[in-house]
């Protein structure tokens, strides 16, 4: 298993497996362009509840208040948008909204700008319907659905939502985009399109162009206007260095270690909510065994890892809850995350070792060679396994027909900043695996 940190900027993002692409800032010194000049991946979209990237999130979060923002010391959920979210019983949650909220054309946040926004989630089918369904199960929600009965508006600034069962951590979802408000115009014409290219939020910044090659957001408040630049990931960096960037939201693996001399004081690693696992297939009785599992886990140095294939990019995961969720993580949870040969060798002995070739199955084209190949490398030399990586361009159905024999790479990251959140998917990472002890 290991722990992905993101950037300031980069709030939930790409695929993750170890310590973080980070911030770099050239200093703003009476610059000849006013404007702050941000390099980022473009994003996939700019409709709140469809949201599915790290740059989509980082814009979602600049252009709308959600209902509760995240305490950056405790991770704790605080009311934003809302003036309170409450429970007797953590079934029914009353959301009442504080007073004067607007969006930027002027007209009010209410009620229905909520309840409105996350039934056209559930209703257009959208990225965020998932957390409508299989994550606070809102009472009769379901993907494509027209009508919510677990939506109740009470009036202008208050409104209910029921869920089919007692859920404590609904408070901490409500600051996911899925989450924000859309405002009456747009909820009653259903010109998503027209939304998406110029969105309307109720945040500290507006967006004032957007064209695909940038994206240019005002501050309410004045000051200076941000640039959000279409940039690879591969160019933010030397366009920092160069003074035609001011920040960049990805650094490649190769200047990480020069980073802190290039930029000293000058850049910010936050770490995240995502975690990578080796997982096994149920069908697989030679992988059945416990003291295996425990072996492979224990054979892999994940410093190694993530210093060499990862460029430094991550960190070694060392507890079964993220770094990025405050509450919850203790450093040193996972024991057999600890690299000791003499402990996996006699694992494996336990298990009365494991003959034949041992695939290690992952997606191919997502970016996980590297290290999956490192993995092999020492699974063969710690423990002297036929362990060799095995791509495949559709990993869902080889799992789906039983095609896999051998450990899978599974990526998780919590869609919301609590224990439980991290804890679910490695319970049941996918319908083929019985287990995912951290690797």
């Amino acid at each position: 298993m290991k722990s992905a940190q993101r950037t300031a900027a980069l709030l939930a993002g790409a695929v993750a497996v170890v310590a973080a692409p980070v911030v770099a800032m050239k200093a703003l010194s009476d610059p000849a362009d006013p404007r702050v000049l941000v390099g980022a991946a473009p994003p996939a979209t700019l409709l709140p509840g469809d949201v599915r990237d790290a740059s989509g999130r980082m814009l979602a979060g600049a252009v709308w208040t959600g209902l509760v923002a995240y305490d950056p010391a405790s991770g704790a959920p605080v009311n934003a948008a809302a003036e309170s979210v409450t429970s007797p019983d953590r079934r029914v949650w009353t959301v009442r909204l504080r007073q004067g909220g607007r969006f930027h054309d002027g007209t009010p946040v209410t009620s229905r700008s909520f309840t409105g926004a996350w039934t056209a989630v559930l209703s257009e089918g959208w990225h965020g319907a998932s957390l409508f369904t299989d994550v606070a199960r809102v009472k009769g929600a379901k993907a494509h659905g027209k009508d919510v009965a677990g939506l109740k508006v009470k009036d202008d600034r208050t409104f209910e939502v029921t869920l089919d069962r007692p859920f404590n951590g609904f408070p901490s979802l409500l600051g996911d985009p899925a989450f924000l408000p859309m405002p009456d115009g747009v909820l009653r014409s259903r010109d998503w399109s027209s939304y998406a290219r110029l969105p309307i939020g109720n945040g500290p910044l507006r967006v004032r162009a957007h064209d695909g090659r940038r994206i240019v957001l005002e501050r309410l408040s004045g000051g200076r206007s941000i640039v959000v630049k279409a940039m690879p990931d591969a160019r933010q960096y030397a366009a920092v260095e160069a003074g035609d960037l001011d920040i960049a939201t990805a650094v490649p693996p190769n200047r990480h270690e020069s980073m802190d001399s290039d930029f000293r004081g000058r850049h910010l690693a936050v770490p995240g909510r995502a975690l990578t696992y080796l997982a096994f297939p149920a069908w697989e009785a030679r992988l059945s065994s416990p003291s295996l599992r425990h072996a492979i886990s224990m054979a892999i140095d994940r410093s190694a890892v993530t210093e060499g294939a990862l460029g430094h990019q991550y960190s070694p995961a060392n507890s079964f809850v993220p770094p990025g969720i405050i509450p919850g993580h203790r450093e040193g949870q996972c024991r057999h995350c600890v690299h000791d040969s003499a402990a996996a060798i006699s694992a494996l002995k336990d298990a009365n070792g494991l003959s034949g070739p041992v695939p290690l199955w992952y997606q191919s084209n997502s970016g996980d060679d590297a290290w999956v190949k490192a993995v092999a490398d020492q699974l063969r030399k710690e423990l002297g396994l036929d362990t060799r990586p095995n791509p495949v361009p559709d990993l869902p159905a080889a799992l789906n027909t039983h095609k896999v024999n051998g450990p899978f790479v599974v990526h998780s990251e919590a869609p919301y900043p609590a224990p439980v959140a991290a804890l679910a998917p490695s319970r049941t990472p996918s319908p083929a695996s019985t287990t995912t002890p951290p690797t």
